[in-house]
């Protein structure tokens, strides 16, 4: 017999077997879960905002809040928010490239760009690229022709990601994910980036530029990570959009700025 305390309403629980059990009932573990997405700001009229009023997608939404769609789609059913049919039939705009047969199969399939590539082009989700691509029936890559395709197979220094550790690479995440992702969910974290937001106007420091619905913003350590007592330092944090985010640690930031 296992025994402890609801994690959501203290209640005590006992079951059989070895397994402690942390929630007395799926209604407690919805409501803590809940819980922990409003301490993060996702509270049901952002989600309803974002997702009705401005129109995102899941795919667009998740980006924004870096969670998988999926959760993101389960967010909206959990919150009764009624869910968009795909709409197949959208009057696709000349002014818009990626909207247009022609451009779009020359860039993807003679070209061989990558939704990714395309989306970034025009900065939006790449989840937009496929949608056009299926519904102008352009067959898209499985996984083993997107590799033949680009350089990830190749060696030596033909390879685009040659000689580029630690954070010269775009996947690395300081060495200490566990604990980026213990702060990120943490009460202390979500008062740090509304200070953040707040102070530097939803503006990027570096470039200027405001969210549009679709961008994705970043608060930046100017300071590592690693240093853990400015790890919520407003003083050493930074409002950049993405790509800032990233040119800021690429090797293109010779006068190392926003770097302490």
């Amino acid at each position: 017999m296992a025994t402890s305390n609801c994690k959501q309403c203290g209640r005590e629980i006992k079951r059989n077997g070895t397994r402690v059990p942390v929630f007395c009932s799926l209604e407690c573990k919805g409501n803590w879960q809940r819980a922990q997405k409003e301490q993060q700001g996702i509270t049901r009229d952002w989600l309803y905002s974002k997702y009705v009023d401005e129109g995102l997608s899941t795919y667009e939404i998740a980006k924004i809040v870096g969670r998988n769609p999926k959760r993101v789609w389960d967010w909206l059913h959990d919150y009764d928010i009624p869910l968009r049919e795909r709409e197949w039939d959208v009057v696709p705009d000349p002014s818009i490239p990626y909207q247009q047969e022609e451009w779009l199969r020359a860039q993807y399939v003679d070209a061989q760009r990558s939704s990714s590539e395309i989306a970034a082009q025009f900065d939006v989700a790449p989840a937009t690229i496929l949608y056009f691509l299926r519904r102008f029936d352009i067959p898209t890559r499985n996984p083993s022709e997107v590799r033949a395709a680009k350089y990830w197979t190749l060696s030596g220094e033909v390879n685009g990601m040659y000689g580029k550790g630690g954070e010269d690479n775009p996947n690395w995440r300081g060495g200490v994910t566990p604990d980026r992702q213990s702060l990120y969910s943490s009460r202390e974290w979500a008062q740090a980036v509304k200070v953040v937001w707040r102070r530097d106007q939803a503006t990027c420091q570096r470039c200027g530029a405001k969210p549009d619905g679709r961008g994705q913003f970043h608060i930046h350590h100017r300071v590592s990570f690693a240093v853990v007592e400015l790890r919520t330092d407003p003083s050493n944090l930074v409002l950049l959009c993405r790509p800032c985010h990233h040119w800021v640690h690429s090797l293109q930031n010779v006068a190392r700025e926003f770097l302490g």
